[in-house]
């Protein structure tokens, strides 16, 4: 299972480099991993049944562990039970199923689909990314939705959930060109993303209250109490937004601009499904919770409705399918959430048979575009005549939607019907909302047929040409498949049944077949089906005033519009009196809460040290006495160069501290770092006043601010003081470092095995942070500059010729810096590969390689620097990310625990005695991203400043001229 997601995402992110040699034939490649997948899970049913009776044969409830056989774990942080779990059960296989079966249809479709567009000429098809992106986001969002559907972890279903809105967010705004393609982008995203965060919060509460997160074992044993109903509520919420319940339907009709394969794929057989398949994983353990059923139930039976009732009077084929779509959500949603056997059987083979159906109309839907240029049902006519294999295969499609027999559908509403219809007033009132549902169904069901292929009195036949063999496969094989399945009902039930039978059965145990013989779901089927027809027949010619009306009065897209205008209307008011623009004022309002907060803890809460010496060696003191003048220099300074000299001097002597404290390896980060950081400064410098204002120390606030500096200085030194007593007579971790580094490591470096090793993960994200930060400075400050440029890209011809005249050069300068280069950077390497046992590491190495370039860029100015770096920073800094990312996520193929690291210790020929530690891989992403922030640094506030400077000489030069 783990091996078939990471082959969807390695594959997907290989894509777009093959589309040059591929074409559209990257979505045939792509259709390999879902396809082989489907094929392996299908290798699979009997083990996941044989499973399944024995769990029921032991007395085991639904989510009872099923065998090792069918569930695989990655440990990710065992001492805090973080880790990635997928598991076989009987929904979560057939989830998968259809989300391989109908992913690989929906990839072999789309090669097709993206040949050239017959309605425009010959050209591809509008608005979208192209078949490299296309396929990869296509493929990428399967593996997505496979994790989602396997995970036994909330927290890894709550990855993968993610997953899925960031790639569906890709798949609807497509190239980015197209504004509606946008707006509907955003809006999916801003709708589920907002659920999910309810979700997970939803997600910890459950996991706490049940003493673990694995779905299995909550399910198996479920927890009770107002928190749990409290969890479960939220969790609902977030399946409610991205099934498209009301009132958050309104991102699945409004993403509908997308390409017809994203809305075959995402709005019918996958992403939509995935709050229907949370609601049905949990209804099992908490079916008997008010807060939980009644809510589903509810939510559900309102949006079959109000579904139905927009797709009536829908005009675009794909938005009465979307509006379709809804409606049945709402029905999947209220039979998986109801809690009895019967209904949970009928919602696992609804999910099925919606799945098959719709994707196949959606695919129908996109066929007609194509080949006719519209999908506007008055603007369409006769056109079975012109592709009567494809008006066949979605006369078969909507024939399993309406639920006629012997198709899957049929087996899946009448199993519906029997659900409610010995049941109390609260089953026949949900009993005749489903009637009135599937009414509405047959009703636009016809509309669609009608619409799409129908000859219209008075208007010619639309002519196209019939489409290839392989763009109408993909329709035929899933409509085939919906009467198949219907046909071969015993399979399904076993499958559907597996996961119905974690509820209670009743007095009989219903299953699926064609026929039960008279009774009230038959008779029930043949009303909806009746009463359809006459919904169509009313509906083929709307009263004026209910067409009118009906879209506005049950709009919740214009609901999502107004409070997306009053989110940014509140923004917009509260950054007004926030965002004033005042550096000061932000800075007293920060530091004004450290004193609020943790400065009143340290008062109230805090015991001083009873034994405080001043100084551990004599040489301290004069160090501090030092950095005590330094900043009083830096207070009195009125120069900007003096004040950062000065500041320097402040961090240079904090560096002397660590050398006299036994640190070299702090000492050593700290210097460099303060090198470059009074290179930054004069970066910046050139661009400012030479002497600071005045005006600010005849200010009233001047004296506040001094307190307040005064005070949050105080607080400082008291918070180290105490933190550092606090931990006298407390078990020291450092010594814990120090005694297993050289066994568990193999390092002699007790800092770089807590950097690479013991706490690998803490340096993973803060070199993430560190990487985001420098790019976002770059974008602001480069906002006008294309990206993605190496430096001498950056540079025009011009730039490159010239020999800068105005500037001095300093011959010395340069020819010494064209010596010391290389020996600065075999330099750098030594400290990346000593690391692990003497000073040094992959911080340290970086940021000597990145002093080596900006000594390079002060020497020869942007003309060297541009020569010496032909590489996209941005490229450097993504490629550090990676190595150390991948670095840490090898041990898991060896099913160690993520950040692992291993020793290697032998003889070879000609080396010799080698001594090779894993974790110098993760110290080589950190080497490689230092340096490119450092380059990122000289592109940003070194060559484009320069060159912006020179414009402005040059400007100055002509306007000069121009006065002579």
């Amino acid at each position: 299972m783990f091996a078939a997601v990471v082959a969807h995402l390695v594959l997907a992110a290989v894509l777009p480099a093959l589309t040059g040699r591929l074409g559209r034939t990257a979505f045939l490649l792509a259709a390999a991993a879902p396809a082989a997948t489907f094929g392996w899970l299908v290798v699979r049913i009997p083990a996941v049944l044989d499973a399944a009776t024995a769990t029921r044969a032991a007395g085991g409830g639904h989510g009872a562990p099923a065998g090792d056989l069918l569930v695989e774990t990655l440990t990710w942080a065992p001492t805090v039970e973080l880790e990635i779990v997928f598991r076989l059960a009987p929904l979560a296989l057939l989830m998968a199923l259809l989300v391989t079966g109908v992913g690989a249809a929906v990839l072999v479709y789309s090669f097709a689909y993206h040949a050239p567009h017959a309605a425009d000429g010959g050209l591809p098809v509008p608005g979208s990314a192209g078949p490299g992106r296309a396929s990869a986001a296509l493929l990428a969002f399967a593996g997505a939705m496979l994790g989602l559907v396997l995970a036994d972890d909330l927290f890894t279903l709550y990855l993968f959930w993610e997953l899925t809105t960031v790639f569906s967010f890709l798949l609807i705004g497509q190239d980015g060109v197209s504004a509606p393609g946008r707006r509907s982008a955003v809006q999916a995203l801003l709708i589920t993303s907002v659920g999910g965060l309810a979700m997970l919060f939803g997600f910890v509460l459950l996991g706490q209250a049940a003493g673990t997160y694995r779905i299995s074992r909550i399910v198996a044993a479920p927890p009770s109490g107002a928190v749990v109903t409290a969890a479960l509520v939220l969790v609902l919420l977030g399946a409610a937004t991205k099934s498209a319940q009301i009132p958050f339907h309104s991102w699945l009709p409004a993403a509908m601009v997308a390409p017809t394969p994203v809305s075959a794929y995402l709005h019918a057989a996958a992403m939509v499904k995935a709050g229907v398949f949370l609601v049905a994983t949990l209804t099992p353990a908490f079916a008997g919770v008010v807060g939980w059923q009644v809510p589903a139930v509810a939510l559900g039976a309102a949006t079959m409705l109000l579904g139905g009732l927009r797709a009536l009077v829908q005009t675009d084929l794909k938005r009465l399918l979307a509006f379709g779509t809804v409606s049945q959500l709402g029905f999947l949603t209220a039979l998986v959430g109801f809690g009895s056997r019967t209904a949970a059987l009928a919602g696992a083979t609804l999910i099925l048979a919606h799945g098959l159906f719709k994707a196949a109309l959606f695919m129908v839907v996109g066929i007609v575009d194509h080949q006719a240029g519209t999908r506007d049902l008055r603007d369409l006519s006769g056109l079975w005549r012109s592709v009567p294999v494809v008006c066949g295969g979605a006369v078969l499609a909507a024939a399993s939607m309406v639920g006629l027999p012997p198709f899957l559908g049929y087996l899946g509403k009448e199993a519906a019907f029997e659900a409610l219809v010995h049941g109390g007033a609260g089953e026949r009132a949900l009993l005749a909302v489903f009637v009135a549902g599937s009414c509405l169904t047959t009703g636009y069901a016809l509309r669609f047929l009608w619409g799409a292929f129908g000859a219209r009195p008075g208007a010619p036949p639309s002519a196209v040409a019939r489409p290839a063999a392989v763009f109408v496969a993909p329709v035929v094989v899933l409509a085939l498949a919906g009467l198949g399945l219907g046909i071969a009902h015993r399979g399904v039930d076993r499958l559907v049944a597996a996961y119905a039978d974690g509820f209670p059965a009743g007095a009989a145990r219903y299953h699926l077949a064609l026929w039960h013989g008279p009774g009230w779901p038959i008779a029930l089927s043949a009303v909806a089906v009746a009463g359809g027809v006459l919904v169509f027949a009313a509906a083929a010619v709307p009263p004026r005033r209910l067409s009118a009306r009906l879209p506005d009065l049950l709009d919740a897209q214009r609901g999502y519009e107004r409070a997306v205008r009053a989110l940014d209307w509140s923004a917009v008011a509260v950054t007004g009196r926030l965002q004033t623009g005042s550096l000061p004022a932000y800075l007293g309002v920060i530091l004004l809460t450290a004193l609020a907060v943790p400065g009143t803890a340290l008062v109230t809460g805090a015991s001083w040290p009873d034994d405080l010496p001043w100084w551990d060696y004599r040489i301290q003191l004069p160090l501090a006495v030092g950095i005590l003048l330094a900043s009083l220099a830096v207070v009195r300074a009125r120069s900007r160069l003096t004040a950062t000299l000065l500041l320097g001097a402040v961090g240079y002597g904090i560096g002397a501290l660590f050398v006299v404290d036994g640190a070299p390896d702090l000492a050593l980060a700290q210097f460099l770092v303060e090198t470059l950081s009074l290179i930054v400064f004069v970066f910046v410098l050139r661009r400012m006043p030479v002497r600071f204002s005045t005006a600010d120390r005849s200010s009233p606030l001047r004296l506040p601010r001094i307190a307040v500096a005064v005070a949050v200085g105080v607080f400082v030194a008291g918070f180290a003081i105490v933190t550092s007593g606090s931990r006298a007579g407390m078990a020291q971790p450092s010594q814990e470092f120090i005694a297993r580094s050289p066994g568990e490591t193999g390092a002699t470096n007790v800092v770089n095995a807590i950097l690479v090793d013991f706490r690998a993960f803490d340096t993973l994200g803060e070199i993430a942070v560190l990487a985001v930060a420098a790019l976002g400075v770059a974008s602001l400050l480069l906002a006008r500059t294309p990206q993605g440029r190496t430096i001498d890209q950056l540079l025009g011809p011009a730039d490159r010729r010239a020999e800068e005249p105005v500037r001095a050069r300093s011959v010395l300068l340069e020819v010494t810096t064209r010596a010391v280069f290389p020996v600065v950077l075999v330099f750098s390497l030594y400290l990346l590969f000593a690391g692990h046992t003497r000073t040094g590491g992959g911080f340290s190495g970086g940021l000597v390689a990145g002093l080596a370039f900006v000594l390079r860029y002060i020497a020869g100015r942007r003309r060297r620097v541009g020569a010496a770096v032909p590489v996209v920073p941005i490229a450097v800094i993504g490629t550090g990310l990676v190595v150390a990312a991948t670095a840490g996520l090898a041990p898991a193929l060896l099913g160690d625990p993520v950040l692992e690291s291993y020793v290697f210790k032998g003889d070879l020929p000609i080396l010799g005695h080698v001594e090779l530690v894993t974790s110098l891989f993760f110290d080589v992403g950190v080497y490689l991203l230092i340096i490119g922030v450092v380059l990122e640094l000289l592109r940003t506030l070194g060559t484009a400043v320069d060159k912006e400077a020179d414009a402005e000489i040059e400007a100055g030069r002509e306007r000069v001229d121009e006065i002579a």
